[in-house]
């Protein structure tokens, strides 16, 4: 398919015109055992109502973590082989939870909370993980398992369970199969979360249909070093064909509903979703396949925190409208992981409270003329009862 082609979609079934200021969060039924009884349509309904004490306008449910989906698929259905371990085990010396199966539960636990937030005025979207493994592998899919021949290896050979390669057009349709299943539950917007890729890079797609491409196009044998810029470029090929191919289902539809995609990492040396994770946003959102774009996290300058940080939305903010089309999002984040901070390093760095924090990125977020601000994860009773507040005021 050519550019043209879907920037018309993006027209078409993209984001609705620019409106108020969005306030986006995103939800795993998982963080919810032990303080809710979450197999449950009523339990759902509660974790709605915590998350809505942010002020959220739009909910982002999410469909699986690692491969294991929230809801019953008929893609992922049993008899497939089931991951061995015992999944009452969870990382971290956590307390055990109890069997969390939401795939077999008796109630499409998603389809509830979309319904729920209908019923309340509340825009209902999809947070869909791009990772087949989360924690280890103790998430792989039955599907997964059950194709061992489509499992990424890195150089040499060595096989990787912790994702099936997108090379394989057997993979392929297996994904497409599960974003049918999502689009059939009506989303407003599907937001493709690369951070949660489970581990997985360019350095994992030696595949044979790769190398084989490779050779015919190179007359050579693949780079010991993934990093070779031909070699990242030929994988972003194939990841860039499965979005496309999630435009075109959502075009099928009818239905507006809009495709963002999560980028990280802005400020720093390096392209980190290009590098990592063999993505180019920008021809996505040039070419119409996304409609836009939530900086899931940048790279500040500590010496200079809010200084940094408004020439980095700024600098993203001019660069999406100079491409023409797409509304850009920044992140309100409770957590803080290794070159990501959230919004209580910043307050650490500065010497503030968190909800004092969270009001300049706020403000930035406004000010660099972003169209609103993403909440990950809300986890329960993560983000406090001020920040709720100066997010639900704001």
């Amino acid at each position: 398919m050519n550019a043209k082609y879907f920037a018309l979609l993006g027209v078409m079934f993209g984001a609705a015109a620019c409106g108020a200021f969005e306030k986006i969060a995103y939800i795993d039924s998982f963080d919810y055992p032990g303080f809710l009884e979450t197999e449950t349509a009523e339990g759902s309904v509660r974790i709605l109502d915590n998350v809505l004490k942010t002020g959220a306008t739009t909910i982002l449910w999410r469909n699986q973590s690692g491969a294991i989906p929230r809801y019953p698929s008929a893609e992922e259905a049993l008899p497939l082989k089931e991951p061995p371990l015992d999944k009452r085990r969870i990382p971290l010396s956590e307390p055990i939870r109890g069997w969390v199966r939401f795939d077999d539960c008796g109630t499409n636990l998603i389809q509830v909370a979309a319904d729920e937030c209908a019923r309340r005025g509340v825009t209902f979207g999809i947070h869909m993980t791009t990772e087949e493994n989360h924690g280890e592998s103790w998430t792989l899919s039955p599907w997964n398992l059950e194709h061992p021949q489509f499992w990424c290896c890195a150089h040499g050979g060595a096989p990787w369970p912790g994702r099936c390669s997108l090379a394989y057009d057997e993979v392929l349709a297996h994904k497409l199969r599960l974003v049918d299943e999502l689009l059939a539950m009506k989303p407003a917007m599907i937001y493709i979360d690369l951070c949660r890729a489970g581990g997985w890079g360019p350095n994992l797609e030696f595949v044979i249909p790769m190398e084989n491409e490779w050779r015919r196009l190179y007359d050579c044998e693949p780079p010991a070093n993934w990093r070779d810029p031909r070699w990242i470029a030929l994988v972003e090929k194939y990841v860039y064909r499965y979005i496309a191919r999630i435009r075109e289902r959502i075009a099928r539809t009818g239905r507006r509903t809009e495709l963002v995609m999560a980028v990280e990492r802005f400020g720093a040396k390096e392209d980190y979703d290009y590098i990592y994770r063999a993505v180019d946003w920008r021809k996505l959102l040039r070419t119409g396949v996304i409609d836009s774009v939530a900086v899931a996290c940048i790279a500040p300058d500590w010496n200079d925190p809010w200084g940094s940080t408004a020439r980095i939305y700024g600098d993203v903010v001019r660069e999406v409208r100079g491409i023409g089309r797409g509304k850009v999002y920044f992140p309100i984040m409770s957590y803080n992981f290794t070159n990501r901070p959230g919004y209580s390093e910043y307050a650490k760095q500065l010497g503030i409270s968190n909800e004092a924090a969270v009001q300049r990125l706020l403000e930035l977020a406004r000010d660099a003329g972003g169209d609103g601000i993403t909440m990950e994860v809300v986890d329960f009773n993560n983000y406090s009862p001020s920040v709720c507040k100066a997010i639900r005021e704001f």
